[in-house]
């Protein structure tokens, strides 16, 4: 049984920050006796010392961003700012980030990991149904973590740059939902009739329109109770009476 090391996306995310900086390029895994193991980083080890320098800035400048963004407005970071605190010039930033946004997005990103890596195999181990709504309140309980501002400004990145990276259907995220619904038609709980690329894509619809509710509402909606409740009520057009 996999030891799960990250309760939450912020400690899954400072563990990687973590990793990508290690001077020794190694990777840190747990074993099923919850001992530390040191294990070489191949892939690391067969870049440059040059493409390992920009990794590790770029994942500085993300570092620094976030730790801003703990403190004040995204709207109210500027890019002088980032670059100040970061240590590293405005070129530098724009060698890595195409504009503000991207940060926005670079950090996302990383969402889609923990959600492969870490949430997906946790609530495999939960009947069908329940590990399907599981991993959407996962999913709310990732943005409820990042805060009103950070999804407000995702949202703004969705729509004026990033539309193509948050619509595709091969990030980790939806993957892993279809993955489950397709685990869930396989066991006979859900219809076979039902399409599970569909079914995950208007989940996720549903989720994404819960989160943008949170956060007009200034965060005070309960989002992890919604989702329950209307997930729970959409899947039932699915679900195969025993």
């Amino acid at each position: 049984q996999k030891v799960f090391q990250y309760c939450c996306f912020e400690c899954f995310w400072k563990q990687k920050l973590k990793k990508l900086c290690l001077p020794k390029q190694v990777f840190f895994y747990y074993n099923v006796s919850e001992k530390l193991i040191l294990a070489e980083g191949n892939e690391l080890m067969k870049k440059t010392t040059r493409q390992l320098q920009a990794e590790n800035t770029k994942n500085h400048i993300l570092d620094v961003v976030t730790d801003i963004m703990a403190k004040k407005s995204f709207d109210d970071i500027s890019i002088n700012e980032i670059c100040k605190k970061a240590n590293v010039s405005v070129g530098a930033f724009y060698h890595h980030f195409e504009n503000k946004a991207m940060l926005i997005i670079e950090i996302y990103k990383d969402i889609d990991v923990f959600f492969q890596e870490e949430v997906l195999e946790l609530v495999s181990q939960k009947e069908p149904i329940e590990a399907i709504l599981e991993y959407l309140v996962r999913q709310c309980q990732c943005a409820e973590e990042a805060g009103c501002d950070t999804m407000r400004n995702l949202y703004k990145a969705q729509i004026d740059t990033g539309n193509e990276f948050f619509l595709s259907k091969e990030r980790g995220l939806p993957k892993g939902l279809q993955y489950l619904i397709e685990n869930a038609r396989q066991k006979g709980v859900i219809s076979k009739s039902g399409d599970a690329a569909m079914i995950a894509s208007e989940l996720l619809i549903l989720s994404r329109g819960i989160i943008y509710n949170w956060c007009v509402s200034a965060g005070k909606n309960d989002m992890k109770k919604m989702i329950l409740v209307m997930a729970k009520n959409y899947l039932i057009g699915y679900m195969v009476e025993v």
